[in-house]
């Protein structure tokens, strides 16, 4: 599969396998639509790696996964995270090996800012990024309700399994390495699931709790 920029009459178009997918739009637009195609491209094929749309830090070696999708508040719990302490692996993916590890993925932390994302690093946040892979220590599924405090139940086996399954970006192609990397990455992981309040505090609650796993 190639990807080209291509100029036309009104901007700039991006094609693939030589076939245009855009119309003319900016160049600044066209680019972020070529960064979001092969990053789903390498999402989807990525050899012997699984894509799962989640939230990734980690602590002394203990990775900790907020599976969820765009909008559902990752980014702001994974800079809260590293702000107490956690190190970054992703804002975006969690990567799974076939063994259950996860595999740091760490681009710049999108946070949204009166509506707008704009780019950090880790570093602005005070934490550092990860440099290689670490177990699944724990799965936590939560959104945003305001107000709320984190006070997760538990989850099952399965119900973390399919958790991890609903956000995983090949699941559908590639069924079997998907849910073997899924299943390993849960075993033996602290599983939890539940609505959450304020980040700061629920990311303190949650890196609490991976320090004890």
């Amino acid at each position: 599969m190639a990807f080209e920029l291509v100029t036309v009459a009104d901007g700039t178009a991006v094609t693939r396998d030589g076939e245009p997918f855009t119309e003319g739009v900016p160049l600044d637009t066209a680019l972020e639509v070529l960064e979001r195609e092969v990053r789903t491209e390498v999402a989807l094929r990525a050899p012997g790696f699984i894509f799962v749309h989640a939230g990734v830090v980690a602590h002394e070696a203990r990775g900790l996964i907020l599976p969820g999708t765009s909008f559902a508040g990752k980014t702001t719990l994974v800079a809260a995270l590293v702000r107490a302490g956690a190190t970054y692996f992703s804002d975006e993916y969690a990567v799974l090996d076939q063994q259950g590890r996860v595999h740091p993925y760490a681009r710049l932390l999108a946070i949204r800012e009166n509506g707008v994302a704009r780019l950090h690093d880790a570093s602005d946040l005070g934490g550092g990024v990860g440099e290689r892979p670490v177990p699944v220590a724990a799965v936590a599924v939560t959104s945003y309700r305001e107000g709320s405090t984190w006070d997760p139940a538990p989850l099952s086996h399965g119900e973390a399994v399919l958790a991890l399954l609903e956000n995983t970006v090949p699941a559908r192609s590639r069924p079997q390495e998907s849910l073997r990397a899924a299943t390993c990455a849960v075993d033996g992981a602290r599983l939890q699931h539940g609505e959450r309040g304020d980040a700061d505090r629920t990311a303190a609650l949650l890196l609490d709790d991976l320090r004890r796993c």
